[in-house]
């Protein structure tokens, strides 16, 4: 199964590097396609991803592409969501202690304060991992447009180069 995945992973990586399209179709390809890869789609990244490189007028193999990398990143991605988005809430809310206090300080009875102490809580890791992937989407997309973008003006000819001296030699053999 791995082996299946790597030979698809490689094939779509050499669709995306012969592209025509240029190196602006291709960063955005990549970019666009990782994007819903930090949200939780529930198995519709793929097509999300699709979807939005066909709109944004991307390389839709190399959307492809970086949704599978992205898909197997996911519990790291995830992660990275909720640590930023508590950065972030720790920044901007100046002590979040003392708004829970005065939000669930008149209550009278223990029962009900805890049940509400737990769901406030799931509240605010629900909304520190909202918080982290809108920031990390936004600023992983724009940073890895140039970033990629750069490495292809500097790297793509060469190793399409090297490519076609690799299929010369196979057909010499033959």
């Amino acid at each position: 199964m791995i082996s299946k995945l790597l030979r698809k992973l490689s094939y779509y990586f050499l669709r995306m590097i012969r592209n025509t399209g240029g190196n602006h179709a291709i960063a955005t390809g990549l970019v666009i396609g990782f994007f819903p890869c930090w949200f939780p789609t529930f198995g519709v990244g793929m097509i999300f991803s699709v979807g939005l490189t066909r709109f944004a007028r991307g390389n839709v193999p190399a959307s492809v592409l970086s949704a599978t990398i992205g898909s197997l990143m996911w519990p790291f991605l995830f992660y990275l969501n909720y640590k930023i988005g508590l950065i972030l809430r720790s920044i901007v809310v100046s002590n979040p202690v003392q708004i829970n206090e005065e939000l669930f300080g008149p209550m009278a009875e223990t029962d009900y304060e805890e049940t509400a102490d737990q769901l406030g809580t799931l509240g605010s890791i629900g909304m520190d991992f909202l918080v982290g992937s809108a920031f990390n989407s936004i600023l992983f997309t724009v940073a890895g447009y140039f970033v990629i973008r750069a490495v292809l003006n500097r790297y793509r000819l060469p190793l399409l180069t090297l490519l076609r001296k690799r299929r010369r030699n196979k057909s010499k053999i033959r």
